[in-house]
């Protein structure tokens, strides 16, 4: 074998691995993507563990390919967002325990994943909360108020904005002022019935020893007071703690309750008070409000010392008295509350119709004769152009033309944004362009600069909406839609642009899902061009034949639709959270209202089968039984047709006279709407005014109403206390019931009225 043979057999030999590593190669290629395709598959139909097992043996398989340890780390991190979107989805429906499930999945792929234990954190928080919830409502069902209070406050250290608990304890704090007239943040005197003094130009010591003796109460008296001051103090069946109150002011004194059996008298001074006063550091962590406003309010309102701000935390802390605490809590609830959230569905619609007619005979409109060179010559010359004659001069003459043409258009030109915005929050829109202005500069020495700028040329939209607590939303609306007329180019080579723009601003007022239209703002263009043979095309009817007309009209016209949705309600103070009684200006302190005192007075002395021990100066007072309670029901028609509006009223039958029917209303959202609220008969029995208001929570079902009456006896008997009327939304069940109500008397105490349910059948 010659050497040029065994050269050959090499270089075959060669060709043979070369090409054999090549399909090896091309077929463990394609075997990396048969693996990246079955995973994606089975990520696709929800096999996340599979998936990455597939990934993984893959990897094991083919450990030098960066294609299958690439699709790895990408599939466990989109594993593990999915699990986590999902566990969130199933949390905010209440399942909590598919959400613990769904998180143990994504644990297992990534377990030192920080969102998934956070999350897993978050769940054991929210299930021992639903505990809790479950243990106080079982608690207040059996009338065990002051140890659900003490449930709801232990959790509340461990997730101290939840709003389930947040709701439920300000519930259980307002029956307890209603029922109890006393604030559940200080200490109460453990004697409440009514007591009687009489005494004229008496000792301090003497009404001291006085109120002793009828309720059992000890003092210890500071140091600086003197027994010996003298006052008058004629009192009738007034509460031990009003009446010691009403003692202490005569006297110039101040106190703070030790227990619920001894009181300490001290001077009403504000050494004194720093000196006996016990405080509380309270911090509060803001969700919605500022906290710098949030402390000028309680400045102002408490006539306190600055709190401390924190705005980086958005948070403020407060050193005061117990009862200025529980005040600036019952003040810091009301001032933050969530903002009004709407969704405003915006149709913004061009109509543009163009009409364009051109018609008519267009003759040439020039003549032009050119002198030409000579043969072999390629310019005019003195010599040449003496002699131009006929047949070295050429003619130019433009073509006849016959327009016969017609153009119509119609062109609608629609925007349909949907903008989520808060209540009071600005929000912008722009549909365009950025035309670029560019300016040039000349500076010494022959340096030039240019500096560009952008116009907004489009469909520029401001809405800003106010929500208000009766669901009406106020929209302060600027449109202005601009297009591009026409460039302007200066003397340096600038170009600038003339701007065609329209522009409304208004102000709207419309329901939850109104609708409102806005047109009207039309231009119109109507432009007519002739071109015209002079002389023959001004003749009358003839004119036609010898000119060519072009008529252009243009027509546009923009109409604006707009529609809010209400997604989150503006806020609903109670009527007895938002009012406050606080003493007097020398002695701040969270108080029931005066007639909660005269309620809570008469309860006691009723429900107690004894009066306090009481010397001869002071003697109990016991209120006269009520001859008959409250009774209320609902009439209405009990069934009706999807569509209708029907009247639905609450009737009231009482003995003893009312001073006010504070009360609330649910009913099913589903299927009923509230058309309006209005104020029944009952009432207007007496010729006093009466005050009616009223709020309604559409989405919650919930109807807030408040009557208070100016009669000086009150006003017994029987009529409706008011007047609502529903619209039928769909078929079905529905129902309308009392939720609460906490009827107010002049004298004595009003038996808990019924809460009566009214059903009827939507057809």
């Amino acid at each position: 074998m010659t050497t040029s043979d065994r050269w050959r057999q090499r270089v075959a030999r060669f060709k043979w691995v070369v090409a054999m590593w090549v399909l090896a190669i091309g077929l463990a290629g394609c075997a990396q993507q048969r693996i990246r395709e079955e995973a994606s598959t089975q990520l696709r139909e929800g096999q996340y563990e599979s998936a990455l097992a597939t990934l993984k043996e893959g990897v094991a398989r083919y450990p030098d390919s960066a294609l299958l340890r690439a699709g790895l780390h990408a599939t466990r991190g989109d594993v593990v967002a999915r699990l986590v979107a999902q566990a969130v989805q199933e949390r905010m429906q209440g399942r909590l325990d598919a959400a613990v499930e769904v998180l143990e999945r994504a644990r297992k792929l990534e377990p030192e994943n920080p969102r998934v234990a956070d999350l897993l954190a978050d769940l054991r928080n929210e299930r021992h909360v639903q505990n809790t919830l479950e243990v106080a409502r079982q608690q207040m069902q059996s009338g065990q108020k002051e140890a659900a209070l003490r449930t709801l406050e232990g959790t509340l250290a461990v997730a101290p904005r939840h709003a389930e608990l947040l709701s439920l304890k300000r519930q259980l704090e307002t029956e307890q002022r209603l029922e109890a007239g006393a604030s559940a943040h200080r200490l109460a005197l453990a004697e409440t019935r009514p007591i009687s003094l009489d005494f004229r130009d008496a000792p301090l010591s003497f009404l001291l020893e006085a109120l002793r003796d009828g309720s059992g109460i000890n003092f210890v008296v500071d140091r600086d007071v003197q027994m010996d001051q003298r006052a008058s103090v004629f009192i009738r069946s007034t509460r031990v703690e009003d009446a010691l109150d009403l003692v202490l002011s005569a006297y110039q004194l101040s106190r703070r309750i030790v227990d619920p059996k001894t009181v300490l008298v001290y001077p009403n001074t504000p050494e004194k008070h720093k000196e006996h006063r016990e405080q509380v550091i309270r911090v509060f962590h803001l969700a919605h409000a500022q906290a710098k406003s949030t402390a000028s309010l309680l400045q102002t309102m408490l006539r306190i010392q600055p709190p401390f701000v924190d705005e980086r935390a958005n948070f403020l802390a407060l050193r005061e008295s117990p009862d200025i605490v529980a005040l600036a809590e019952r003040l810091v609830a009301l001032h933050d509350l969530g903002e009004a959230e709407v969704m405003l569905e915006v149709e913004v619609l061009e109509v543009k119709t163009t009409r364009l007619t051109e018609l008519g005979i267009h003759f040439p409109s020039s003549l032009a004769l050119t002198p030409l060179p000579l043969p072999g010559q390629t310019g005019l010359t003195v010599d040449s152009v003496r002699s131009l004659n006929s047949g070295r001069v050429g003619v130019s003459v433009a073509g006849l033309l016959i327009n016969l043409r017609r153009e119509v258009g119609d062109f609608n030109t629609l925007a349909n944004p949907r903008i989520r915005s808060r209540s009071r929050e600005k929000a912008t829109i722009l549909i365009g362009d950025k035309v670029p202005v560019i300016t040039t500069t000349a500076g010494t020495g022959g340096f030039v600069s240019e500096n560009v700028n952008y116009l907004d040329v489009g469909l520029k939209l401001e809405v800003e909406p106010i929500v208000s607590p009766d669901d009406d939303v106020t929209i302060k609306l600027g449109l202005e839609v601009s297009s591009l007329a026409g460039e302007v180019r200066t003397a340096g080579g600038s170009v600038a642009y003339r701007i065609g723009t329209r522009n409304a601003n208004t102000q709207l007022r419309l329901r939850d899902g109104e609708t409102q239209l806005l047109g009207g703002l039309i231009s119109n263009e109507d432009r007519t061009n002739a071109n015209r043979v002079p002389g023959l095309g001004d003749l009358p009817l003839a004119g036609r034949l010898f000119s060519s007309q072009k008529d252009d009209v243009q027509r546009t016209e923009l109409v604006l639709a707009i529609t809010p949705r209400i997604l989150r309600s503006a806020a609903r103070p109670d009527v007895a959270m938002a009012e406050m009684w606080v003493g007097t200006e020398s002695f701040t302190r969270l108080r029931p209202s005066p007639a909660m005192r005269v309620a809570s007075a008469a309860s006691s002395g009723t429900a107690s089968s004894a009066a306090p021990t009481a010397s001869a100066r002071a003697t109990a007072a016991q209120p006269p039984a009520l001859a008959s309670g409250l009774d209320l029901k609902f009439t209405g028609p009990p069934q009706v047709k999807a569509g209708d509006t029907f009247a639905l009223a609450l009737h009231a039958t009482s003995g003893v006279p009312l001073a006010g029917l504070p009360l609330s209303v649910g009913f099913s959202s589903d299927t009923l709407q509230v058309v309006g609220v209005a104020e029944g008969d009952y009432f207007k029995q007496s010729p006093a005014p009466s005050s009616f208001t009223h709020a309604v929570n559409a989405p919650g079902g919930r109807i807030s109403v408040g009557v208070l009456s100016g009669a000086d006896k009150g006003v017994r008997g029987e009529g409706d206390v008011m007047l609502i009327r529903f619209k039928a939304l769909r078929a079905g069940a529905a129902e309308v019931r009392l939720e609460t109500v906490d009827p107010l008397g002049l004298s004595g105490v009003v038996p808990a009225a019924n809460k009566p349910a009214f059903k009827l059948q939507i057809e």
